[in-house]
């Protein structure tokens, strides 16, 4: 059976070479690891791997291994192709633990809806949702025209915002929806954390969705879920000034508008002005007053 090594490469560095079978316990991944740099000229260790290969990024996540990037067509890929390379470090002074947390999407109830995570299968709902003429007018940021493979480089980016530990995007879904009660009917989440502080959230809806109060239900969730999970004392939301219907969400889950910032949403028809609202934890004093 093939096992991982440590390739010397000279000059304080160092390659880890995975099986392509099994893959090693952590608690052996990380004895390999100590007994490497138990040579005392050993700096670095990288590792490179399939952008997607996301049972083994996590190993080299707990291993204590820091994601640095990619490298674009780097590895033999499937049919005589290449593919993407996720690139990876190790310091010698580094823990052999993980660098921050790896962020699961929990389940949550959301006033009888149920945000879950995002899957491979939701695509054809995804392309629907974010295809749709309201979407495309006020998310100028979102491809057009909307394909199959912008949904799922989409999903690979949630996958690496929980990666990173820097975002959480939820599936929302109607239990009690005649049409399936698993079908999407949009995302919500939070990004742009600053620990301990604050954190924004957004979200989209499919056009089966109006009308229900959907997004305003599925955002209330997370913005308790800031304040109770994340810790956050602040949470922010922002909509095009033009944008009414994206407002009334946002101000029915009691978010105050504090400002108005020039030219800061972009549309498809181009940059527009963007209302700026935050909604305080409950502790927190009454920043107005």
């Amino acid at each position: 059976m093939s096992t991982a090594t440590v390739l010397d490469l000279g000059s304080g560095r160092a390659e880890l070479r995975l099986p392509s079978g099994p893959l090693p316990a952590l608690a052996d991944l990380r004895e390999l690891l100590a007994a490497a740099f138990a040579a005392p000229d050993l700096q670095c260790v990288a590792a490179y791997v399939a952008v997607d290969a996301w049972e083994v990024r996590h190993l080299l996540h707990a291993a204590g291994f820091s994601g640095d990037g990619m490298l674009r067509d780097w590895l033999p890929g499937p049919d005589g192709g290449r593919s993407d390379a996720w690139v990876g470090t190790l310091l010698r002074e580094d823990p052999l633990e993980p660098p921050h947390p790896w962020l699961v999407v929990p389940e949550l109830e959301a006033g009888g809806l149920v945000l879950r995570p995002w899957r491979e299968s939701d695509v054809p709902r995804i392309v629907e949702g974010c295809a749709d003429a309201e979407t495309q007018r006020w998310l100028g940021q979102v491809p057009s025209p909307y394909t199959p493979d912008a949904a799922r480089t989409w999903l690979r980016q949630t996958a690496e915002r929980l990666a990173a530990g820097t975002g959480m995007n939820w599936a929302v879904v109607d239990p009690a929806d005649e049409q399936g009660p698993d079908r999407a009917l949009g995302s919500v989440g939070w990004f742009d954390l600053t620990e301990g502080v604050d954190c924004e959230v957004g979200y989209w809806t499919h056009p089966d969705a109006r009308g229900r109060r959907v997004a305003a239900r599925a955002t209330e969730a997370v913005v308790a879920y800031a304040f109770d999970t994340l810790g956050v004392r602040r949470v922010r939301a922002f909509a095009a000034v033009g944008n009414t219907a994206s407002r009334r969400v946002i101000e029915a889950c009691g978010f105050e508008l504090y400002g108005v910032e020039r030219l800061g949403a972009w549309t498809r028809a181009g940059h527009v002005d963007m209302a700026l609202y935050d909604r305080m934890a409950a502790s927190e004093p009454d920043a107005t007053s």
